[in-house]
């Protein structure tokens, strides 16, 4: 298990763009059922802000790399959506209830 979670500030003119995206991100994921991956995205309190999570059963397999609607929705927070440099951190879970 590979858990990392990313944290990303969004401009607030993209921010409705980013998260319409990813709802439709997260519907074309559901329909593709791809395996060996969780992936959750969460946006915080605070103005623009947000978390995404992703854990992979092999670090060296992608499952979503796969699906067209994720490595679109990738370019745009790459290209125009973010207000400062992504951030990464590796989680090691100790515990877990139906999460990971």
């Amino acid at each position: 298990m590979s858990v990392r979670m990313f944290h990303v500030k969004i401009r607030p003119e993209k921010t409705a763009e980013m998260e319409a995206a990813g709802k439709e991100m997260f519907a074309a994921i559901e329909a593709a059922q791809p395996k060996g991956v969780r992936y959750t995205w969460c946006r915080l309190q605070d103005e623009g802000n947000y978390l995404f999570l992703v854990d992979f059963d092999d670090d060296a397999v992608n499952p979503l790399a796969d699906l067209p609607a994720w490595t679109d929705v990738m370019a745009d927070l790459k290209g125009s959506w973010i207000a400062e440099p992504l951030t990464m951190e590796q989680l090691t879970p100790i515990g877990s209830y139906r999460f990971f």
